[in-house]
C-alpha cells in the first residue's frame, strides 16, 4: 500500500472521528443550553429528591425567611419528599409492567400505548401538583423575597428566550 493511500485513509478516519464527536456534542447541548453544561451524567438510579432538595435548600438560603416561613418551607418539603417518594414507587411498579409486558412473544402494543397515555397523565398530574406547592409556598414570601426568586427564574430562563 502506498503512502499516500495511507494517508487518504488515516484522514478518513480522522474526519470520521471529528463528525462524530461534533454531532454528539451538538446533541449534547439540545435546546436552550451551553456548552459548560456539556454530557449530563444522569442520576443513574440516585434519589432524584435529594437533588432536588438541595437545589431548594441552596436557593432558599438568600431569601431570609422568618420563622413562620421556614416552617412552611419544611412542611412543603415535606409533602415535596412524599410525593417524590410515592411518584417513585409508582415508576417502578410501571416499569416492572412494562418489562414482563414487552418480553411476551408478541406484546400487545394497543394495551402498551394506553398503558403510556395513562403514565404520562399521572406525571403531568405529578407535576402540576408539585407546582402547586411552590405556588403555596411563595405565597407565603415577601414583595422582595418574591422579587428575588422572580428574578432567579428570569436568569434561568434568558437563554432560552427568543429575541
Amino acid at each position: 500500500m502506498g503512502k499516500r493511500k495511507k494517508y487518504f485513509i488515516v484522514g478518513g478516519i480522522v474526519l470520521l472521528i471529528l463528525l462524530f464527536t461534533g454531532l454528539g456534542l451538538v446533541a449534547a447541548r439540545g435546546p436552550c443550553r451551553g456548552f459548560h453544561r456539556g454530557f449530563h451524567p444522569g442520576f443513574h438510579d440516585k434519589d432524584v429528591s435529594e437533588f432536588i432538595r438541595w437545589r431548594l435548600d441552596k436557593g432558599v438560603e438568600g431569601l431570609n425567611l422568618s420563622e413562620a416561613q421556614k416552617g412552611k418551607y419544611e412542611e412543603t418539603k415535606g409533602k415535596l419528599e412524599t410525593r417524590f417518594k410515592e411518584h417513585r414507587d409508582d415508576r417502578k411498579r410501571w416499569m416492572e409492567e412494562l418489562q414482563s409486558a414487552m418480553k411476551k412473544e408478541d406484546p400487545d402494543v394497543k394495551v402498551l400505548s394506553e398503558s403510556l397515555k395513562e403514565r404520562i397523565e399521572r406525571f403531568s398530574g405529578f407535576m402540576e401538583g408539585n407546582l402547586d406547592l411552590f405556588v403555596e409556598f411563595y405565597e407565603t414570601l415577601d414583595k422582595e423575597q418574591k422579587e428575588k426568586i422572580t428574578a432567579t427564574i428570569r436568569k434561568k430562563m434568558k437563554r432560552c428566550w427568543i429575541e
